[in-house]
């Protein structure tokens, strides 16, 4: 047992090894720093199931190779910003937009709590999954493989600015 004196308060209390004061501000600290840096980590990135509607669609997403579907990727969530894509049918009909992205909500809330700058690494995350539709012009997404898939139809803006996107990489 460490026995210390604080002259400011006239207290003299008793720090044991279990649960003293000090002790159990440290762990305390430890504990949180752990769980924020875990929360951190997973929530940078989400790994992603992509599929075509129609076999032989491929798909390329800004900033990766353009490949056959059904493929998995690991998408980085965005603060700012989309994943911009181009979903291609085997015979040529294409699709422009954004894939949908849902909010973190636990990645504001720890980061309003504890340390704001973390909003930069992301609080958007992609959905578990994907299914491109350039037939119909629509990309489907879930969060659970057992779910019922969610329907967004791409602004025509989203197309067009992700068009350009991809013909300035020509």
């Amino acid at each position: 047992m460490h026995r210390y004196f604080w002259p400011s308060s006239g207290h003299n209390g008793d720090i044991t090894t279990k649960g003293g004061l000090m002790l159990s501000s440290v762990g305390f600290a430890r504990r949180l720093t752990a769980a924020i840096t875990v929360t951190a980590l997973v929530g940078c990135s989400t790994v992603t199931r992509l599929e075509g509607s129609t076999p032989g669609t491929t798909l390329a997403i800004k900033g990766m190779s353009r490949t056959d579907l059904p493929r998995t990727e690991d998408l980085a969530s965005k603060a700012t910003g989309q994943h911009e894509f181009m979903a291609a049918t085997p015979d040529g009909k294409k699709l422009y937009g954004i894939l949908p992205l849902h909010v973190n909500v636990p990645a504001i809330v720890l980061s309003i709590l504890f340390f704001a700058p973390a909003l930069l690494g992301g609080f958007r995350d992609t959905f578990p999954f994907y299914q491109v539709d350039p037939e119909n012009g629509v990309i489907r997404y879930k969060d659970k493989e057992a779910d019922q898939w969610k329907q967004y139809r791409p602004l025509e803006a989203e197309g067009a600015r992700s068009k350009a996107s991809f013909d300035a990489l020509k």
